[in-house]
């Protein structure tokens, strides 16, 4: 297969991506909708809290999905059938004892008021159902099978979906609500996973690298914190406002970093540097058209959304919609770049996000006393941890080449 041919398919996956995350990401929109008007504001606010927590939950799970991305992807012809079985059997062992961590430390650390006691068990069996799920999506995506993978993808969606809407009948059933996030997950890799096989022929071992798992899950919690971190520092009397504007802001995030996934199974398949880079560019390009464009929509539609949404509550948020939009579309700039780093094993950039979460940290122990002093604080964050990424990236992946490909003219 010729380079523009992959180019080619590349791209079509990206648009593909993009049109199934559209459609995936609106049906998640309705579920949060019909949790913010059919719900008790306590309750919204509760799942407000938890959405925080189970943003952060997930990271292992792309970083495990990534991993194995890139291995199956780096390796040709690998043992899948193998592999399948050392990440069940390695994957559920972690899992146990994070999510056991978690069920017993976390009450030690927080306040009840920061984390409700009543979302700890759910959250518990969210994370272990975490560290399984990813398997069968890393071997797609590291075979580049992104049509059946949004396939999947979508059918877990409106899983979700059913689950979510069964909780709501049950008058906000926290618990059916957070474990909507995790089950179908599950499910898919149940059904999934006995069809994945190995080629033809001979076979060799996939290596699952458990350092860049740990590193990538650490740099993943810490380019996380700017929209999960909020949400849990916010001021009780601000959660539910601030919560209804991080919700609408997500909408313009995660149909922004769908294709992510797309370009680290690219990476993962390729060795050429300036093929590489020419991938990042394609994915970057793509990002900010969405990101601009959904904010655009969100903002004319401003009323009509929040009507939608929130029935007649948080009219006032509506004047952050533009504002907000952009600042989650330099944030999936930001992560594009991320994983491009990580597809790289470059992991430094570890320094940048960690800085950053403490800069949020401080700033919001400030005095806070309304909407817009949330705001304000975002648009610090996120416009200084952009301008630290691509600094990162011209200086490590433009300069310092340039500088070795002179000294070896030389």
């Amino acid at each position: 297969m010729n380079i523009e041919k992959k180019e080619k398919i590349y791209i079509r996956n990206l648009l593909l991506t993009t049109l199934f995350g559209g459609v995936i990401g609106f049906i998640n929109y309705l579920f949060n909708i019909f949790i913010a008007r059919f719900t008790p504001e306590y309750t919204f606010a509760l799942y407000s809290t938890a959405i925080g927590l189970i943003y952060l939950i997930q990271i292992p799970l792309t970083s495990i999905q990534n991993v194995l991305t890139k291995g199956v992807g780096e390796t040709k012809n690998g043992n899948i059938e193998r592999l399948k079985q050392n990440s069940i059997f390695t994957f559920t062992l972690i899992g146990l004892v994070v999510s056991s961590l978690f069920f017993f430390i976390i009450p030690l650390v927080t306040e009840p008021s920061q984390i409700p006691r009543e979302l700890i068990p759910p959250l518990s069996m969210a994370l272990l159902l975490t560290f399984l799920s990813p398997i069968s999506r890393g071997i797609l995506l590291g075979k580049e099978k992104v049509i059946l993978f949004n396939t999947i993808w979508f059918i877990e969606t409106v899983m979700r979906f059913v689950i979510g809407y069964i909780g709501i009948q049950m008058g906000g059933n926290i618990h059916i609500l957070i474990l909507a996030s995790a089950i179908p997950s599950f499910v898919s890799l149940l059904v999934v996973l006995p069809f994945l096989k190995s080629k033809e022929g001979k076979k060799r071992k996939v290596r699952i690298d458990f350092k860049a798992i740990g590193l990538m899950t650490i740099s993943l919690l810490l380019l996380s914190a700017p929209y999960t971190l909020d949400l849990i520092l916010t001021p009780q009397p601000l959660k539910a406002e601030y919560g209804a504007l991080s919700l609408i802001g997500k909408i313009v995030y995660f149909s922004c970093t769908t294709i992510a996934m797309v370009m680290f199974a690219r990476l993962a398949n390729q060795k050429d540097g300036d093929g590489e880079k020419k991938t990042l560019g394609v994915a970057v390009l793509i990002t900010l058209a969405i990101g601009v464009g959904m904010s655009i929509f969100i903002y004319l539609f401003r009323d009509l959304i929040i009507s939608l949404a929130f029935g007649e509550k948080y009219f006032e948020i509506s004047k952050y919609f533009i504002t907000y939009g952009v600042l989650m579309s330099a944030y999936a700039v930001t992560f594009m770049f991320a994983n491009f780093f990580f597809s790289r094993d470059s992991y430094l950039y570890i320094f940048i996000l960690l800085f950053i979460t403490i800069l949020q940290v401080v700033l919001f122990r400030g005095e806070i006393s309304n909407l817009s002093s949330i705001v304000g604080i975002q648009v610090i964050v996120y416009s200084l941890l952009l301008f630290l990424t691509v600094l990162y990236f011209v200086y490590n992946f433009i300069f310092k080449r340039n500088v070795r490909k002179v000294k070896k003219d030389v």
